[in-house]
């Protein structure tokens, strides 16, 4: 009888343990990467405050200290490198009506992997929910172009987004 509740509470301990390590099938991208690895350690610091250059060298020895892969590394290091290249205006040959899906902006831009957006995302950003309903319109548009505008210590990088981008997200996040 002993011996049967040994085996019963190690297949629960061993289930729950295994449970546990069950990984998406799916790699989380370099803005979630950082939230759930950097950000334990880190306060949250702009993404400009060191070049690429700089970042291709700390990243190695990041990697050991956070028990990051290679494949990690490099999807951190492109999420920055996408979040430092400047914000160009788009190029107009004619117009064109292309329907800009606001799911596909949060995921091109890596938003929720540090901010939350119906419930899904990281944490090291404010949620993104009822930030339109909060702060307004104007706010939103001028934080996602110009982040450190009303914090200078801010994290969020500036992203080479377009206005049609934001348009969209302020339609997608503006209260039903």
């Amino acid at each position: 009888m002993k011996h049967q509740s040994t085996i019963n509470i190690f297949v629960l301990f061993t289930s729950l343990f295994a449970s546990l390590h069950v990984h998406s099938s799916e790699p989380l991208s370099g803005a979630e990467l950082i939230n759930n690895n950097c950000a334990r350690c880190h306060n949250s610091r702009p993404i400009q405050e060191f070049s690429m250059s700089e970042w291709k060298v700390i990243m190695p020895h990041m990697r050991e200290k956070a028990h990051l892969t290679g494949t990690e590394v490099q999807a951190i290091l492109k999420f920055m490198e996408i979040a430092s290249t400047p914000v160009q205006a788009p190029k107009v040959l004619e117009s064109v009506n292309n329907t800009v899906e606001p799911r596909e902006v949060l995921t091109r831009y890596g938003c929720q992997g540090c901010h939350q957006v119906q419930g899904t995302g990281g944490t090291l950003g404010p949620s993104l929910d009822n930030i339109i309903s909060e702060k307004g319109i104007a706010f939103f548009e001028r934080k996602v172009k110009e982040p450190q505008f009303n914090n200078s210590a801010s994290a969020m990088p500036k992203m080479p987004i377009t206005d049609e981008e934001i348009a969209a997200l302020v339609v997608f996040l503006s209260p039903q």
